[in-house]
């Protein structure tokens, strides 16, 4: 480190943070990780103090400014490292001061490879922030490429991080538009985020919307008198409802003749605010594009909006007296849940309530959690309370039957919802039954009749983790169908595949092929590929029409998607990210064809196991006791070994990190025991 940037640091520093100019010197440097590995701490000092030797960083480990270590590196204070980033940004911005910036940062970069891909972006917004005298708009581009990645591909867990990393960012930040969208994402998931107001600069209008029709929905009431617009809470004085995204502050634009470009009004939906727009036509417009039309107003007479709300809501009564039957399509659960919130399609301005009491469906109201169930159902009303603006119905059955199915019979059914002991399909195509003059018709496959799956135990865990998602499509068989004009309960099994057409792999496909794939689909418990057609002498690929799937127990070696911990939707693919893959047979549920990722490449946990012999240590992770021994997997890899209780006095818990010695290996077999030599610090 230069003179001139030591002396330009210590001056910056607050009073009580000029002891031990090295030690601070040396914060300062790496202050723009959050988490600062070991490796990372090391590199810097010997890029920038090559002379200042291990006590430097002894020093700076045992000082202060850190909060927390850990096995692999430690954290620094938050107020400290406020201090530090902008003692460094200061100084560098100082004329004289001589520090390499690219071979600093070159020297930094197997240390940072070391973070997370989240905590790596961290790092680079931090860092643009402290060496760039611009930095807004680069940070900006870096934390829209979270938004994208949440909004788009649908990678909520990403919210935790961004949760986190906006207590941990230079405040200056906060300020920008991607910024902003990311508090408003973390409201929505009832995440901890801070209070920000409107951003300042451009914001990019593509990535604007999709965040606000991202985002749940509020309701604000309007109230016109012919002179004024007033907006608000609903309540009776505002009876008018109108839907707009729930951000913080709540805004809209309102238009009128005398401002068309519009007013933007806030916090309506805390307070009351109101504006002068006379008689004549409004436009209010959410923050999502969508816009309300309020028609002019006529001297002496209620406003057009309220005067159609009264007479929607006198139809409603007279439906709820004659006990009509209208048709309405549910939308959401209702908080809690307890409900569903339906549209009816007569009055489609109307959103009412169907309590689960009074949705009567089978199936879809039962424990353990509530379903949407789709397409129109016929309801009645049963109440209409003007002051609340609120309207409820009860849906009305349709007739029982079991249609044209008979036991025995080869269907192909939708997953509908997992319970805890089996999966719901809607059988309700298959009987050739119509809804809602029908009722649906479901069928229950038990948990007993679904094949093995890695890292999903019957006898510990429900039906609910297993690796298949709802609406998938699979050919099962009906075996009892039992009941009558109250109800039916029909039991299915999976069919055989030999018995299904399309049930073998297509033409052109083998066991162990290595092809192709294009990513269109993630979800929960695996990834979708287009397969690409196998064509000779061309460079062109082109898709083959046949997708396969991918579960994410097949996505890697490394133990946390082996044993299906992983959410593949975190999985490092994005859509349309093209890999080899291998073919590995037919899912067994689904039809589809079965590929893999991680056969690509040799079990690196295998090959450990040839080549580990008598005397040599490796590191594991208690997985369970069994019998005598205890069952211990090779960190980071999917291969597993054994470590007799009595080479141990105490006691281990599954998931405590050991260090073991091998006593007995076999290469032919690739069965390995070990004794235990200690167990890592933090274990138990």
């Amino acid at each position: 480190m230069t003179l001139s940037l030591a002396d330009g640091l210590v001056r910056r520093f607050p009073e009580a943070m000029r002891g031990d100019p090295e030690v601070r010197c040396l914060a300062a440097l790496i202050s723009s990780a959050s988490f600062v590995p070991f490796v990372l701490l090391r590199d810097v000092r010997r890029a920038t103090m090559p002379h200042g030797g291990l006590a430097v960083e002894a020093r700076l480990c045992e000082s202060d400014l850190v909060e927390s270590v850990a096995a692999d590196g430690f954290v620094l204070h938050g107020g400290a490292r406020t201090e530090l980033r902008h003692a460094l940004r200061e100084a560098l911005t100082e004329e004289g001061v001589d520090l390499d910036l690219a071979q600093l940062r070159s020297s930094m970069q197997n240390g940072l490879d070391l973070l997370s891909p989240l905590l790596r972006l961290e790092e680079r917004v931090v860092w643009k922030y402290i060496t760039e005298a611009d930095y807004l708009d680069a940070c900006d581009r870096e934390l829209a490429s979270v938004v994208r990645g949440i909004t788009q591909e649908r990678r909520l867990r990403m919210l935790e991080w961004a949760s986190g990393a906006m207590t941990r960012l230079p405040e200056e930040l906060l300020g920008t538009p991607s910024a902003w969208l990311l508090a408003q994402l973390c409201r929505a998931q009832d995440l901890p985020h801070p209070q920000l107001g409107w951003p300042d600069g451009a914001t990019d209008e593509g990535l604007f919307l999709d965040v606000m029709h991202f985002l749940p929905q509020t309701i604000i009431g309007i109230a016109r008198d012919g002179t004024r617009l007033t907006l608000g809470p609903v309540s009776a004085l505002r009876p008018i409802g109108i839907r707009v995204p729930a951000t913080h502050p709540v805004s809209v634009r309102v238009e009128w003749s005398g401002k068309p470009d519009g007013q933007v009004i806030s916090e309506i939906d805390r307070t009351v605010k109101s504006v002068t727009t006379g008689k004549g036509p409004v436009t209010i417009v959410g923050l999502d594009g969508r816009a309300v039309q309020l028609s002019a107003m006529n001297a002496n007479e209620l406003a057009p909006e309220l005067r159609e709300q009264q007479q929607v809501f006198d139809r409603l009564e007279d439906a709820r007296t004659r006990r009509r039957e209208l048709m309405a399509k549910p939308i959401r659960l209702d908080v809690g849940p307890h409900g569903y919130l339906v549209r009816l399609s007569e009055e489609p301005a109307v959103t009412a309530f169907m309590p689960v009491s009074a949705a009567k469906m089978p199936g879809l109201t039962e424990s353990p959690g509530l379903r949407v169930p789709t397409g129109l159902q016929r309801v009645r009303v049963t109440q209409v309370d003007r002051e609340k603006q609120r309207v409820s119905v009860s849906r009305v059955r349709g007739i029982v039957s079991r249609g044209n199915l008979v036991e025995g019979q080869l269907v192909r059914a939708k997953i509908t919802a997992k319970t805890l002991t089996g999966l719901l399909l809607d059988l309700t195509e298959s009987a050739g039954l119509t809804v809602p003059q029908y009722e649906r018709v479901f069928g229950m496959l038990g948990k007993q009749d679904l094949p093995a799956s890695a890292g999903w135990v019957p006898s510990y865990r429900s039906v609910r983790s297993y690796a298949i998602e709802e609406d998938m499509e699979l050919d099962v068989v009906v075996t009892t169908i039992t009941g009558g004009d109250k109800g039916l309960r029909i039991s299915v099994r999976l069919a055989d595949r030999s018995d299904v057409p399309g049930g073998r792999l297509p033409d052109g496909l083998s066991m162990g092929q290595r092809l192709w794939g294009t990513v269109v689909e993630k979800f929960y418990h695996g990834i979708r590929f287009d397969i690409e057609a196998q064509q000779e002498d061309t460079v062109a690929a082109s898709p083959s029409g046949i997708r396969g799937l991918v579960l994410n127990t097949e996505l890697s070696w490394d133990g946390k998607w082996f044993y299906g911990g992983g959410d593949a939707r975190e999985f490092g693919l994005v859509i349309g990210d093209r890999c080899e893959l291998v073919v590995v047979g037919v899912h067994e549920l689904t039809g589809e064809v079965a590929l893999s990722l991680k056969q690509v490449v040799e079990d690196p946990g295998q090959v450990t196991l040839r080549t580990l012999r008598a005397g040599s240590e490796v590191d594991g992770i208690v997985m369970r006791r069994v019998g005598d021994v205890w069952r211990v997997r090779l960190e980071p890899w999917s291969a597993m070994t054994t470590v007799p209780v009595g080479s141990f006095k105490g006691h281990l818990k599954a998931g405590t990190r050991i260090r073991m010695r091998v006593r007995h290996s076999d290469p032919a077999t690739q069965t390995l025991v070990a004794e235990l030599v200690r167990v890592h610090t933090g274990g138990t």
